[in-house]
């Protein structure tokens, strides 16, 4: 019994230690996960931790922030280490914030000693530093100038606590521009200013502050105050007028000042001086108010003394405050103006439209003539009932038969033209005259079979040289300038081109096909003169083509308006062509110059060629756009050509068809409009004044294929 009791005693032992022992293998395996669990947290929470800011790079939503808004400071200015700015330009810089990490700076209409080099703008500028010294690393680009040629921009610089300096350097390579500087120029910017506002505005606001601010009741005050003086000038008021980018100019005024004693008091000789007539910068201020910087001169007027003016200002709510200071040996005057609420002098038409699906194109304003154009079945009662849309002016109001327009009638376009004023809020209306016209697809094909059309005709026997032939209907030639130097050169021993000579342009049976009709363009010896104010060429080549002659004695390369309304995607140019060259070529010596086109050496190394070339180009207007004989292959309106490059001497008809080659990356834009042109020259350099008189060019059976 004893060792059953031993027995199970020890059972009992070795059961409780089974179980304590298991226990503490659970409490084992619980302690080994809670510190796998650990370890995931603290590896976890470092991970975090690595994606702090601080970790990686600046905060740029920070540097941004710090950055982006508009400053006002001073601009010196320097050019290869030598100053040109021995007082500071007042100056306003904007920076606009780009994507998420960069901005963009602009200097609008930089200028420096009257020399203007534009409109500034860099963007992707990088930011490093921290908010409170952001760095704006340096960033190139490139501008191109109309007199500089292409310009290199470099900027850097830094923000810190509102507070900004900023490097802008401008470059160009000395010899890169005919005519320009040989040595580098190297211009040298350098801007300290604070940030007057987080908002970017820059805005121009010289149109919105322009027109005319009258002189209100007791508007007007002096600290000058004597016997016999009166404060009469300006006795209306002043007037404004934009001058470029946020620049305005005082028109000249009429202001009271005393006479000298000492000059004397002629009776032709008023107590007042006539000043203003400069442009000053304008600046918006955070407040919304408009500060006008202060204007400096001087005037001298006969029997009156010399005086030393300036003026300064602020406009708010439409009120403009000016200070005015005149100073001479004797006198010195502060004078006070507040204006009654400003009073808009624009008159002008900005844009007109119609919602009507007969009108196919919406009119195009140019100057005061306005064309819109119509579907060909528009009857006259449709026009009739055609409601426009007006946008003039601010302030201005469109009359119709002399009464303010009433917006959302009709007006009634069915007559040759219509009329309508824009009236000012001051001044006198201008008036508009609007027409309609219907768009005749012009074929771009030409024979030359149908009967020429007979141009000047005349009874007058001494005037039958005049009389020329052109193949017409939309067809055109460079007779008409020939006729101009017959009738006003072409008699006596110094006669540039014999009033009997023949034509540029004729119509020919030596054709491609061997029955019909080609055209004969040859080039003539007209000489050369310079008179009165232009010049008579001395070679004057022949051209045909699709457009009209206009001539322009000024400059003749204007006188050919080049093209015809085109719709649809012109593919290919064809025809047939031959050539004989003359045998003197004549080189001007300043190619394209029309007051020197009668200056020209002779050169027999080359050879004349001629043109053959189909040109599409952009326009905004239909009815006042085109080409001529200045820009026809130069223009940044040229969408594509198709030109017949190899074309030189071929004693026989030789065929030809070349595709249109689109330019400048462009393509075809059924969305715009487009011009073409088909023109042919017996010169290929005529409109440079180059070429050799006595060059024939035979062309037949012209098309444009689509």
């Amino acid at each position: 019994m004893n060792v059953g009791i031993a027995f199970l005693e020890n059972g009992i032992i070795d059961l409780f230690l089974i179980i304590i022992i298991n226990l503490n293998r659970e409490l084992m395996k619980r302690r080994f996960l809670y510190l796998f669990v650990l370890i995931c947290s603290v590896s976890l929470f470092t991970a975090c931790g690595d994606d702090e800011p601080g970790n990686i790079g600046p905060d740029f939503t920070l540097l941004q922030d710090a950055t982006v808004g508009t400053y006002d400071g001073s601009l010196k200015v320097s050019m290869n280490g030598t100053n040109l700015t021995p007082e500071a330009i007042s100056q306003r810089i904007f920076v606009k914030g780009e994507g998420t990490d960069k901005v963009e700076l602009s200097l609008r209409d930089f200028s420096f000693l009257d020399f203007s080099v534009g409109d500034i703008v860099v963007s992707g500028i990088s930011l490093s530093g921290d908010a409170n010294q952001v760095v704006l690393q340096e960033t190139e680009t490139t501008m191109n100038h109309d007199v500089l040629g292409n310009l290199k921009i470099k900027v850097s610089g830094t923000v810190s606590h509102e507070k900004t300096n900023l490097n802008i350097n401008v470059i160009q390579k000395g010899g890169s521009v005919e005519g320009g500087p040989v040595e580098d120029m190297d211009i040298v910017a350098s801007f300290d200013g604070t940030r007057i506002s987080k908002e970017v505005d820059d805005k121009d606001y010289s149109e919105t502050i322009s027109g005319f601010y009258p002189r209100s009741e007791n508007g007007l005050t002096c600290d000058y105050v004597e016997d016999g003086f009166t404060l009469q000038y300006p006795t209306d008021g002043f007037t404004f007028t934009s001058a470029g980018y946020n620049k305005v100019t005082i028109s000249k005024f009429y202001i009271s000042f005393p006479l000298s004693p000492a000059l004397g008091a002629p009776s032709s000789t008023k107590p007042h001086q006539y000043i203003g007539g400069e442009s000053t910068r304008l600046k918006k201020n955070v407040d919304g108010t408009f500060s006008i910087e202060e204007i400096k001169g001087k005037v001298a007027d006969k029997n009156k003394e010399a005086v030393e003016y300036s003026i300064v200002g602020t406009l708010a709510d439409k009120i403009l405050t000016l200070k005015i200071v005149l100073k001479s040996e004797k006198y010195t005057i502060n004078y006070s103006f507040i204006s009654d609420p400003l009073q808009k002098t624009g008159k002008d038409l900005i844009k007109m439209t119609f919602d009507s699906d007969n009108v196919t194109v919406q009119p195009e304003i140019s100057g005061t003539n306005v064309v819109f154009y119509v579907t060909p079945n528009t009857t006259e009662e449709q026009l009739k009932q055609l409601v426009p849309v007006f946008e003039v002016s601010e302030g201005a109001t469109v009359l119709y038969n002399d009464e303010p327009y009433v917006k959302g009638t009709a007006i009634d376009f069915s007559g040759a033209k219509t009329t309508i004023k824009v009236k000012p809020e001051k001044g006198t209306a201008k008036t508009y005259t609007i027409t309609h016209d219907i768009i005749e697809e012009f074929s771009f094909k030409v024979s030359f079979d149908d009967p020429w059309e007979l141009k000047n005709e005349t009874s007058n026997a001494a005037n039958k040289y005049q009389e020329y032939y052109e193949p017409g209907r939309g067809w055109a030639t460079s007779n008409e300038g020939l006729k101009w130097i017959k009738s006003m050169y072409g008699t006596g021993d110094d006669a540039l081109y014999p009033q009997a000579g023949a034509y540029l342009v004729t119509a020919t049976d030596d054709t491609a096909t061997g029955s019909g009709k080609a055209a004969r363009l040859e080039t003539a010896d007209t000489k050369g003169r310079f008179v009165f104010i232009t010049s008579v060429p001395k070679v004057t080549s022949g051209s045909v083509y699709n457009g009209v002659f206009s001539v322009n004695i000024l400059n003749t390369l204007k006188s050919t308006h080049f093209g015809d309304i085109c719709r649809k995607e012109p593919k290919s140019f064809k025809g047939f062509y031959k050539y004989a060259a003359g045998p003197d070529y004549y080189q001007a010596n300043t190619p394209g110059e029309p007051s020197k086109a009668h200056e020209v050496t002779l050169d027999n190394t080359k050879k004349d060629a001629p043109a053959l070339n189909a040109v599409l180009y952009e326009v905004d207007s239909y009815s006042a756009d085109h080409l001529d004989g200045t820009n026809l292959l130069t223009s940044d309106k040229i969408a594509a050509i198709a030109s017949v490059k190899d074309a030189g001497e071929q004693a026989a008809y030789k065929e030809f068809n070349v595709n249109f080659e689109y330019k400048n990356g462009k393509s075809w834009d059924a969305s715009k409009k487009y011009k073409l042109a088909i023109v042919c020259s017996s010169s290929k350099d005529g409109d440079n004044f180059s070429g050799a008189p006595g060059s024939v060019l035979y062309v037949d059976n012209l098309e444009v294929v689509f």
